[in-house]
């Protein structure tokens, strides 16, 4: 277990030892989350950004921040990860990861039937799938939450050179 702790703790800080990384995380960070609240906003007509934010509990903003961060931290530890390889051999997996990561945590942050039946729209989901993940949207962000730490485990693995497949 502490074995598994210090690869963690090592691979997530080491990008940030770098400014420019730090920089990248905050950016990350704003873009993830005003995404997260304004893809409802642009997929629901007659939404506003201001009806919306008043629709969220502090327990969403808490959701938000969450999400919001283990995208961007596992975005930044992407491209620390790629620029330390020289390469871009790795960029698909890492592309569909984050790709991965952006519609879960849209589907994690849903908190409306109008917000989330457009974006389900567009990926032939129907109306049953939007009441099952609604219906279930707390276990949703719980596995969407253990996925991301694992994404960003396994990343910090490459960044400590565990793992060279991973």
């Amino acid at each position: 277990m502490k074995n598994f702790l210090q690869t963690f703790w090592l691979g997530v800080k080491e990008p940030f030892k770098n400014y420019n990384y730090t920089t990248l995380f905050m950016i990350a960070l704003f873009l993830m989350f005003a995404l997260f609240v304004l893809i409802p906003v642009w997929t629901v007509s007659g939404n506003t950004l201001g009806y919306q934010l008043k629709i969220f509990t502090p327990r969403d903003y808490a959701v938000l921040i969450l999400l919001s961060g283990l995208s961007a931290l596992f975005i930044t530890m992407q491209i620390f990860v790629m620029k330390l390889r020289k390469k871009v051999a790795g960029l698909g997996g890492a592309v569909g990861g984050g790709l991965g990561a952006l519609f879960a945590g849209i589907a994690g942050t849903a908190f409306c039937v109008s917000c989330l039946a457009p974006l389900f729209a567009l990926f032939g989901i129907g109306f049953g799938g939007v009441v099952f993940v609604l219906t279930y949207r707390w276990y949703f962000v719980v596995a969407i939450t253990l996925l991301m730490l694992t994404a960003i485990y396994l990343t910090a693995r490459k960044i400590n050179k565990v793992c060279t497949s991973c």
